[in-house]
């Protein structure tokens, strides 16, 4: 059964598990038709109820996930994130030491790979690259790991892990892009399917009275296989973004120039 952190008539979010598509073919495990299925046995629905996905999370990161409950919001929603009007924030545990705890600002173009599950970093006039960015701030290190909290400003594919990874510091567990750190229990094919990312905060506006919403969800279990300093520290983090009723510290107002991810 699937977390549900907050519920209204208009919308829902879940704290979705690592290892779970967001969406996926049929006859996948997926959030969006596990939940259509919760909704309906505990509602006793006599249909399908409406699940639409404003954006979606990778299959091994978990985290807080909007979903809408009807075509109005789905449409309102997709146009928040369109415009960058969603905060998303992130925890990420990532392989080598990074002492260093200012605010850094991550600026690429990124595309995806063509017949791949994948994404690469091009120049800027590359055929299909978008522009890429976010800020990331380190927390603390054991000198082999280091935790980031990251702010999305844009959504493209793969964002964190690549443009981490690109710089020597691939996200614990993400094979695709270089760990070396395994992370997460073995599933039924003997793969790991879950990364050391969590999406664990999201701001956004009340698809019906525009008032600023912000739900966080709380670490998966996989973060307690992390080293307890690190584990420690983001519990801690995710307890006070929690108690935020305002808006949470956004790290692009701690960078020199405040970026336009237009």
């Amino acid at each position: 059964m699937l977390e549900i952190l907050h519920e209204e008539a208009h919308f829902l979010l879940i704290n979705k598990p690592c290892g779970l598509f967001s969406q996926s073919a049929p006859g996948i495990d997926n959030a969006q038709e596990l939940l259509i299925q919760q909704l309906a046995e505990r509602d006793q629905h006599p249909g399908r109820p409406f699940i639409g996905l404003p954006h979606r999370l990778d299959r091994g990161t978990s985290g807080v996930m909007l979903l809408a409950r009807n075509q109005r919001a789905l449409k309102r929603f997709g146009e928040q994130f369109h415009s960058r009007k969603v905060a998303k924030y992130y925890l990420a545990v990532v392989a080598g030491e990074m002492p260093d705890k200012a605010v850094q600002l991550l600026t690429d173009s990124l595309r995806k790979i063509p017949d791949k599950p994948l994404a690469e970093i091009v120049q800027a006039d590359a055929p299909g690259a978008k522009l890429a960015q976010m800020c990331i701030q380190p927390l603390m290190t054991d000198g082999r790991l280091t935790l980031l909290a990251v702010e999305l400003m844009t959504g493209r594919m793969h964002q964190i892990r690549l443009q981490l990874a690109s710089r020597g510091h691939a996200v614990v567990g993400d094979w695709s892009y270089g760990s070396q750190h395994s992370f997460g229990q073995l599933d039924e094919s003997g793969l790991r399917q879950c990364l050391a990312l969590h999406c664990m905060r999201l701001e956004f506006r009340h698809p019906q009275t525009a008032k600023l919403c912000a739900v966080t969800a709380p670490l998966p279990p996989q973060w307690s296989d992390l080293p307890p300093t690190i584990e420690h520290t983001a519990s801690e983090l995710i307890a006070r973004s929690s108690a935020w009723q305002s808006t949470w510290p956004s790290l692009q107002t701690q960078v020199p120039h405040r970026p336009d991810p237009s």
